[in-house]
């Protein structure tokens, strides 16, 4: 369905609300046309299309316009939105005040949408032929890599595009185009009588821009075949460095628990925390939502703020939380989006190797498993695997091993920040090495 014709459904439904007595109202709408494509072991076991569609309607009534209800819809039917819109109206007004609730105040809502190159028109047009000579390539490759490659979980290629569209009350009416595409592999390395699995993956908005199948297959292969022969260690405290994607899942959790809801429930370890330090110096954490083409990028948020580049962590600093408009009013200060784009921990200047060189005795963490992280209190808990340091070099693998300390004591403790920032998802880090934590093992 072309832009259009969604604005002009939204605009719709914001003017039926009033119409029909809502205080204030806003509409959402997302479309999104996708493909994925599976194989294994060089056989097509997966070919899937889907067309979504998806409104989302919420109304605020009362003498205030604190009583929400919110609901959503496939059908874009006339008659089916305009059922929409009375129910929930209706059910709104039958609701509890809450006197939080509410839109972005105008001044807050965005006014310019920048073109941030998130549509690449060449993903609709992708043959499926291609598709699957993608996966195939990337399968094939990772499986030729090594003769103790011995199985394969799968390759995969997923393409998608589509649009949102977002409109207000208060005269907010804004879309956007985007797409993405992905390919990924995964397989196993034995020996003797063990077993590992490696896998790796590439995504992009871009087609052209995508990580080549090859490239892709080998990485798969070698993070297979890099734990073949893990054993296990004696518990210890010792330095952990953290491989770029260990890095990244570390800083969304940390990020995570700035998030305005914890903040004004008090439930997360960064309560209070504004303007204090929490991290070493030389950590500078930020989300930039406007960077051209990155795959977490989007010129206004879920309610119509703008994106805009902030810093959260300033030279180990908590210089801001993440406020919605609701959790703004709820600690009485001006919403600066809830919504996280492109997170990333800025890049130092030491490269990997020097980072792992400065570890006589130490743990290279390159996967973690379990729920181990507790927002409320910072905890962090987590089977763990890897490859051990020993003087500076990676010996052997290690596995069934648990790390454990608190977010505020690793974010402290971070003695090295490497130059390797590379963004393959909408949160990245380089790697980083924490000075201390409890390495549970034998």
């Amino acid at each position: 369905m072309a832009t259009a014709r969604l604005e002009d459904i939204a605009a719709a439904i914001v003017h039926q609300a009033r119409k029909l007595g809502a205080a204030e109202c806003d509409v959402t709408i997302t479309t999104r046309n996708a493909v994925e494509t599976s194989v294994r072991l060089g056989q097509v076991e997966k070919l899937e299309g889907a067309q979504m569609r998806g409104l989302q309607f919420r109304a605020l009534c009362g003498a205030k316009g604190t009583k929400t209800a919110s609901s959503s819809t496939s059908d874009f039917g006339a008659k089916a939105l305009k059922q929409l819109v009375k129910d929930t109206i209706a059910t709104a007004e039958a609701s509890e005040e809450d006197p939080y609730a509410g839109l972005p105040e105008p001044g807050d809502l965005a006014s310019e949408y920048p073109d941030l190159g998130l549509f690449d028109p060449a993903v609709e047009k992708i043959p499926v032929e291609t598709k699957i000579s993608l996966a195939k390539e990337a399968e094939e490759v990772a499986r030729g890599a090594d003769p103790r490659i011995t199985n394969s979980e799968g390759a995969s290629f997923s393409d998608s595009a589509g649009q949102i569209v977002h409109a207000n009350s208060r005269g907010f009416l804004g879309s956007y185009h985007g797409s993405h595409v992905s390919l990924s592999v995964g397989v196993v390395a034995s020996q003797d009588d063990e077993m590992q699995v490696g896998g790796w993956w590439a995504s992009n908005r871009a087609f052209d821009k995508l990580e080549s199948a090859p490239a892709i297959g080998l990485k798969a292969a070698e993070r297979a075949l890099r734990q073949l022969g893990s054993r296990k260690v004696k518990s210890q405290e010792v330095p952990v460095v953290f491989d770029p994607l260990m890095a990244a899942r570390l800083i969304a959790q940390f990020i995570g628990a700035a998030a305005g809801s914890h903040i004004y429930r008090k439930s997360s370890f960064l309560v209070d925390k504004l303007g204090q330090v929490v991290a070493g110096k030389g950590v500078n954490i930020i989300d930039d939502p406007l960077m051209a083409g990155r795959l977490g990028s989007h010129p206004f948020d879920s309610e119509g703020l703008p994106a805009r580049t902030r810093t959260i962590v300033e030279e180990g600093r908590l210089v801001s939380y993440l406020l919605s408009s609701y959790a703004a009013r709820r600690l009485n200060t001006r919403p600066n989006s809830g919504s996280l784009g492109n997170l990333y921990l800025q890049a130092g200047k030491e490269s990997p190797e020097e980072i792992i060189g400065s570890v006589k005795n130490g743990l290279y963490l390159t996967s973690v498993s379990g729920p181990g992280f507790k927002v409320i209190t910072g905890d962090y808990s987590l089977g763990a695997s890897g490859i051990w340091i020993e003087d500076g070099k990676l010996a052997y693998p290690v596995s069934g091993i648990t790390i454990a300390s608190d977010m505020l004591s690793m974010f402290a403790g971070i003695e090295a920040i490497g130059n390797d920032l590379v963004f393959r998802s909408s949160t990245a880090s380089p790697t980083i090495k924490i000075g201390k934590m409890t390495v549970a093992g034998q």
